[in-house]
């Protein structure tokens, strides 16, 4: 099929606003077979006051309000009405570049055993105004590059930082994800879940980076330092580094150290890490 369907999921949660902004950077996408699956885990009703207006003149959106707070089931509850061959996150204060599916789409189309596209994304503030890179969000390289999956994933887990992206970043192809967004090994992470999703993917087939601004990540007062950001993600961290040597990541012992290390160094003056460090320690001790 030369334009299998996209399905853009959004978990959506009392952001009217920018998630208005987002609803429209999908309706302007230049590819022409998406749906917009929108589940609303909203306390109130403003998300709905807004999104009604679009749903007569939309068909291609569907919207559900959660009768309880689901959290991460909605996550789950999203990408489980999703139609499409692809998906899509977007979080509800996140935006595409108008081209984004399209771009995406021909590296499923033209090349063989690719598990997600990512690319180079712009950050923005609370108004939508540019902001400069954070770590986390350089860009890799000045072309595009198709990626081994595996030496991709160790250049995150060594250096302990999701370069692949936010959820809004990636596209990737539904029935390759054979867990649920989020769950890596039977594990399900809250703080970084698309990262766990990564590595599930990337354990299948390889990535595509396109050094393109082709997605908007915003970011908020209290994501604004890096090692800030970290410290709040840290246990999880440390869990999914372990649990990637199932999955033939880090295969060597040099760098599983590295990655080993990286967290150590990041988290040992936290007094809440002191039993990942002994952790930590121990293994070392196995290495050498």
């Amino acid at each position: 099929m030369e334009n299998p369907l996209v399905s853009v999921v959004i978990p959506a949660y009392n952001r009217p606003d920018t998630l208005k902004i987002a609803i429209d950077s999908v309706l302007e996408q230049t590819y022409p077979n998406i749906e917009i699956i929108i589940c609303d885990d909203s306390s109130n009703d403003g998300v709905q006051n807004m999104i009604d207006p679009y749903l007569d003149s939309n068909p291609n959106i569907r919207y559900y309000k959660n009768e309880r707070n689901l959290f991460l089931e909605n996550w789950h509850k999203c990408y489980d009405l999703a139609s499409g061959e692809y998906i899509n996150y977007l979080m509800d204060d996140d935006m595409f570049h108008k081209e984004k599916i399209a771009k995406m789409v021909y590296f499923f189309n033209e090349f063989e055993n690719i598990s997600l596209v990512t690319s180079y994304r712009q950050t923005i503030d609370s108004a939508g105004q540019f902001l400069p890179h954070i770590w986390a969000t350089v860009k890799l390289y000045q072309e595009t590059r198709i990626l081994d999956g595996k030496e991709f994933a160790n250049f995150v887990l060594t250096r302990c930082t999701n370069f692949i992206g936010e959820p809004t970043t990636v596209l990737f192809r539904k029935k390759d994800l054979t867990e649920p967004f989020g769950v890596y090994k039977g594990e399900q992470y809250s703080l970084i879940n698309d990262l766990a999703t990564w590595l599930s993917l990337l354990s299948k087939g390889k990535a595509v980076y396109i050094p393109e601004t082709l997605s908007y990540f915003r970011l908020h007062p209290d994501q604004n330092s890096n090692k800030m950001d970290f410290t709040k993600k840290g246990n999880e961290w440390l869990d999914i580094i372990i649990a990637s040597r199932e999955d033939g990541f880090l295969d060597t012992n040099d760098l599983y150290k590295t990655a080993l290390h990286c967290y150590r160094e990041r988290v040992e003056n936290y007094p809440q890490y002191v039993e990942d460090i002994k952790r930590i320690d121990k293994i070392l001790i196995t290495l050498d």
